[in-house]
Parts: structure tokens; C-alpha cells; sequence
């Protein structure tokens, strides 16, 4: 006979049940979220009890009797939730950046102005949400009560830490096109120079008459259209990279502090440890 496993859901609502049977007035109040406060109600003389939501606000006041109160969760896991999606998309954003990245690179007969807008694209959107998710970040602080600051502070750093690696991750990538956007242009470059010297050559001999065929001036001009076009792209790219050192500087504020708690617990470790090993030998005294 098939089963199903529903020890996982059943353990959700069960968890979601306690959440909001848990909350008094007083704490939830406290939690720095919204409070919803229902009471029992009768309308037209009816002898059943209905529920009727009386207020959202943070501080709902005395309640009637009969009332009890559900403490919504706070701002900050809202921003939290929010900064994580943000990440998430961040990362489909770039998988999407490789490619376009690679496609860019590849020789084609176009003039490859769909490919740099996809990557102009990519590259601000991607951008974006780092930008939007850490001045999110910068919130966390001072979103909330003081009974949560560690919790918060927990959340935010590991977030930061998150943000700081996706943003370094994306500049190695941006450097890495940028190094080879580079050197197509000098390859492009050496091509206009050699076949500018074979124009000279050409010019100055007695058959000069003969000058560039059309197959020769087509190649020369579409060089020159591409070695402005990489000119473009490099340009851009440079400002992406610049922007992202920017945003991975304000997040090393953020994360700076995780090293020092881990040197911390550390440090604790290693006193607890000396203290156990003095205790052991004051017992064997």
C-alpha cells in the first residue's frame, strides 16, 4: 500500500497553531510588530460568537473583556525575508550575465549591439539589487526592540556576509570579461594598424591605382566599428566594477565585526578549557 510522509507538514501547522495561541498582550506588544486584537462579538442578537478585528496598530490599548491579541512578526524579518529573495535573484541574474558573457565574446557577423544591451541589462539589475538589499541591511539595526537586537544583529551579519561574497563573485566575473573585452581590442587594433600600413604600402608603389578592394575596405571599417564598440563596452564595465568595490566596502562594515565574535568564542573556549583542566587537578588534590 503507498503512504505519504506528512511529518512535515503537520509539524508546520502545528508550529504555526502555537504562534498564535502564544501570544499575550503584554509581550506581543513588546515584539515591535503589529497586534491584532479580536474580540467576541454579537450582532443582531444572535447567540452566536463572531470575530471581529477591532485594530492594527502597534499598541492596541486596554482591551474589552473576551478580547485576546495575535502579535504579528516584527519589521525587520520582512526586510530579512526580503534581502534573502533578493539574493536568490541576484544569483539567477548572474547565470544569465555568463552567458551573455560568453555569447558576447564569440565572433559573429553582427555588430553585436543586441548582446552589450543584454549585458548592460543584467548588469544593472543585478547591481540594483545588491544596492537595494544593502541599504535594506543598514535598517536591521534600528528596526526592532532591544529584546531581539542579538537576534538581529546575527541575521544581518550573516546577510552581509552573503551580499559581500555575491558581490565579489560578480566582480571577478566583470574583471574577467573586462581582461578579454581588452584584449579583443587590441587584437582588433593590430588588424586596423596592419591593414592601414598595407594601404600605405599599396599608395606609394606604382601600383597605386590599384588602392583596397571592396572585400579588404569592408573588413578595415567593420575593425574600426568594433575597436569603438569594445571602447564602449570597457567603458561600461569599468563603471560596473567601480560601483561594486563601493558596495563591497559598505558591506565589510557589516561583516567585520563576525571575525571579532569568532575570536571571541574562541578566546572563551580556551579559558573554559584551562579552567576545567584546573578544576580536574584541584580534585585530585
Amino acid at each position: 500500500m503507498a503512504t505519504r510522509n506528512r511529518t512535515v507538514q503537520y509539524k508546520k501547522h502545528r508550529d504555526a497553531l502555537k504562534s498564535v495561541r502564544a501570544p499575550l498582550s503584554s509581550s506581543a506588544s513588546r515584539s515591535g510588530g503589529p497586534v491584532i486584537e479580536m474580540v467576541n462579538a454579537s450582532f443582531l442578537r444572535s447567540n452566536r460568537p463572531s470575530y471581529t478585528p477591532l485594530s492594527t496598530e502597534e499598541d492596541p490599548g486596554p482591551s474589552s473583556s473576551g478580547a485576546f491579541t495575535i502579535g504579528l512578526p516584527p519589521v525587520w524579518i520582512d526586510d530579512s525575508e526580503e534581502i534573502a529573495a533578493n539574493i536568490q535573484r541576484a544569483k539567477v541574474k548572474m547565470a544569465e550575465l555568463v552567458k551573455a558573457h560568453s555569447k558576447a565574446l564569440m565572433p559573429s557577423f553582427g555588430d553585436g549591439k543586441e548582446d552589450q544591451r543584454a549585458i548592460e541589462g543584467l548588469t544593472k539589475e543585478i547591481t540594483d539589487l545588491l544596492r537595494k538589499s544593502e541599504k535594506r541591511l543598514q535598517k536591521l539595526s534600528s528596526n526592532g526592540s532591544s529584546e531581539d537586537s542579538n537576534l538581529r544583529k546575527n541575521v544581518q551579519r550573516s546577510l552581509a556576509t552573503d551580499l559581500q561574497s555575491l558581490s565579489m563573485d560578480l566582480r571577478r566575473k566583470q574583471s574577467t570579461y573586462l581582461r578579454r573585452l581588452q584584449q579583443q581590442k587590441e587584437d582588433g587594433v593590430d588588424l586596423e594598424l596592419n591593414l592601414n600600413e598595407n594601404r600605405n604600402r599599396l599608395e606609394d608603389s606604382e601600383f597605386s591605382d590599384v588602392g583596397f578592394n571592396e572585400h579588404q575596405m569592408s573588413k578595415l571599417k567593420q575593425s574600426e566599428f568594433s575597436t569603438l564598440e569594445r571602447e564602449r563596452e570597457i567603458t561600461q564595465v569599468v563603471k560596473s566594477v567601480n560601483e561594486l568595490a563601493q558596495i563591497m566596502k559598505d558591506l565589510s562594515v557589516l561583516v567585520i565585526d563576525q571575525g571579532t565574535i569568532v575570536d571571541r568564542i574562541d578566546y572563551n573556549i580556551q579559558n573554559v578549557a584551562t579552567s576545567v583542566e584546573e578544576g580536574f587537578k584541584q580534585l585530585q588534590k
